[in-house]
Parts: structure tokens; sequence; C-alpha cells
């Protein structure tokens, strides 16, 4: 696959492992031979703040952070943030958008409806995949954490990169660290 210019924006919670995808993908597009350019904007965030990253690979890459409307691909790795990003979606609607069904309610706030986000996102793209990586990470795996993980093995479908390649970066950014959960979370999320 001959990429030119290739955008990923990654949008979530701090604490969800946003800047460990961000690194684990990089490095995988690097050993694949693309040029890889990463941000991400997450200001004063905390755990549970909002955080986006950005993802460009290929052969002719510009500044990290993309203009509006140029995103090839909107990860959210909690269900509402996707809403934060839909600026950077492509006007012709081919924007992928992989959002995890993870909900996380803030006090004094009214969380939006699935009919209201469903809307709002059939209006941006057609090209829209609701994961169930929180209850696949919980309830399968038996952790929590790498729910992050289970979304990257859902999106290798749609990317340039050989599978053994980005398990040798998970194995990378992992060394010592919860690998064998991650890898199981990795082949769920190739599975669904």
């Amino acid at each position: 696959m001959s990429v030119d210019n290739y955008i990923i924006v990654i949008t979530g919670l701090g604490g969800q492992g946003l800047i460990s995808m961000l690194k684990t993908l990089g490095q995988a597009l690097l050993t694949m031979g693309y040029r890889v350019i990463t941000s991400e904007t997450h200001g004063l965030s905390q755990r549970g703040g909002k955080v986006t990253c950005f993802l460009r690979f290929g052969s002719k890459l510009n500044a990290p952070i993309p203009m509006m409307g140029t995103a090839d691909m909107i990860i959210a790795l909690e269900e509402s943030s996707i809403l934060d990003t839909l600026k950077f979606v492509k006007p012709d609607k081919s924007t992928r958008l992989v959002i995890s069904t993870y909900e996380k309610e803030i006090i004094d706030k009214k969380y939006p409806s699935l009919n209201y986000l469903i809307d709002i996102l059939f209006e941006h793209s057609d090209k829209i995949y609701f994961i169930p990586a929180t209850s696949i990470a919980e309830e399968v795996i038996k952790s929590p954490k790498v729910s992050n993980t289970v979304i990257m093995g859902f999106i290798l479908r749609f990317l340039p990169i050989r599978k053994e390649l980005l398990e040798d970066s998970l194995k990378e950014q992992l060394i010592g660290r919860d690998l064998d959960v991650n890898l199981k979370a990795f082949e769920e999320g190739r599975n669904l």
C-alpha cells in the first residue's frame, strides 16, 4: 500500500493509554519504512482529562497537527470524546470513525444519548465502527487497562502494518508490563 500522507487522530481521556497507542503504532509504521510524525495536545490534562493525539505517516508529510477536514481515521477511546474531533473529518464522509463504547460521565453534565451521537456521526461519516473494547478487556481479558490494545487489533485491518510488526512494537513498548494480556487483547480486536 503506497501512502503519501495518512492522518490518524486519537482522542480519549488521560490514563487510557493514548500515548502508548501512539508510540506503538508509530514504531510499527517506522519499521515498515514510513516517515512518521506524532504529537499530542493534552495541555494541563490529568488522569481522566481529555487528550488528543495525532499520528501522520507516509512519504509526504507536513506539520504534525492536521488541518481541519483531513483525517483518514479518528479513534475515540471514550465514546463522547469523538464529538471534540469531528472538525477533522473529511467533507466527503470517508473518514473512518472507530469508537470505543466506554462512557465516562462527568458530574453535573448531561452525557449525549446514543441516538444523538449516532445522528451526529452519520452526518460526518459513512464509516463508523462502535467497538466494545472496555467490555472485552474486562470480561474476556480480565484486565480493564487493555481496551486500547483491543482497538489496535481492530484497526490493523485498515492500516498498512504487518501483524507481526505491530506485535513486535507492542512487545517493545511493554517490556516487563502486562505483555501477555495485551497480546491477547490485540488478538481479540483482530477477531472482531
